[in-house]
């Protein structure tokens, strides 16, 4: 893992606040001035409780906000450099599974349709056949069943929705996945069969993953480094095993293992 997929530099995000016409201008620093890098076939874990800056982050990461200072380099080419002819072809290796999979399937749209529709814009497969065998070979990796294509997302469960939304992602041929709060709104039981297929997708298809979560525990199981933040700023960074023994350098760190459901065998 020696080589640097990701890097990011003093990266800065800020957001104007609500005023009066007579008041002077405001912005509110959802990231403020952070710095790491991840490498090839690494999982890199940002962990912070709600509204410090990881999901902002990762918008920025993908393109979606663009940042206030700092740079984002992916495989040593700086993206906000890049002319959107230059960048375009980077949105395809850069892919998101969101926290809420309602939002992000849209709802009127069989399953077939949607994950045909992204492997047609980015020219994936010769032909429709091509395409569906390919569709067909990632719902058996990821447990489900091919008659879930020909249904509406409302007919699925929570965890249903998340496997498919890794599919849609997957069906990109990614290198770098973004996973944001995944499993947060998910049963414990289905919570493990999700980050277990994720971890085994990671496998199979050489992915580098960006895991986002609040909860320790989740992040000990899935990530290879962890980046603590707390109001748009990182606090520390190491294995879990190395916060561990950190937490006594912050009273944060130490609250979040205090939260955090640790089952030793």
């Amino acid at each position: 893992m020696s080589d640097t997929i990701l890097e990011v530099s003093h990266l800065t995000k800020k957001f104007p606040v609500e005023r009066h016409f007579w008041q002077k201008p405001s912005y509110f620093t959802a990231v403020d001035d952070i710095s790491f890098s991840i490498h090839a076939g690494e999982t890199l874990g940002l962990l912070g409780e709600s509204g410090c800056g990881k999901s902002t982050t990762a918008r920025v990461l993908m393109g979606l906000y663009p940042p206030d200072a700092g740079t984002v380099r992916y495989q040593g080419r700086e993206l906000q450099s890049l002319s959107e002819k230059e960048y375009r072809p980077l949105r395809r290796e850069i892919q998101m599974v969101f926290q809420n999979p309602f939002d992000s399937l849209d709802p009127g749209l069989k399953i077939r349709t949607q994950l045909l529709e992204p492997m047609s814009i980015w020219g994936i497969g010769a032909n429709r056949a091509e395409r569906m065998e390919r569709i067909f070979t990632l719902c058996e990796e990821c447990g489900m069943p091919q008659d879930c294509l020909e249904k509406l997302p409302a007919e699925f469960s929570g965890g249903q929705l998340q496997r498919i939304a890794i599919i849609r992602a997957l069906l990109l041929q990614p290198k770098l996945l973004i996973a944001d709060e995944i499993v947060s709104a998910l049963d414990i039981p289905v919570q493990n069969q999700i980050l277990e297929l994720l971890l085994r997708m990671k496998q199979t298809h050489g992915l580098t993953l960006l895991f986002i979560t609040h909860d320790l525990a989740v992040m000990r199981k899935m990530a290879d480094v962890i980046c603590v933040m707390r109001g748009g700023r990182l606090l520390a960074g190491g294995t879990y095993e190395e916060l561990l023994t950190k937490d006594g350098q912050d009273p944060y760190i130490h609250e979040l293992v205090e939260a955090s459901y640790i089952f030793e065998p």
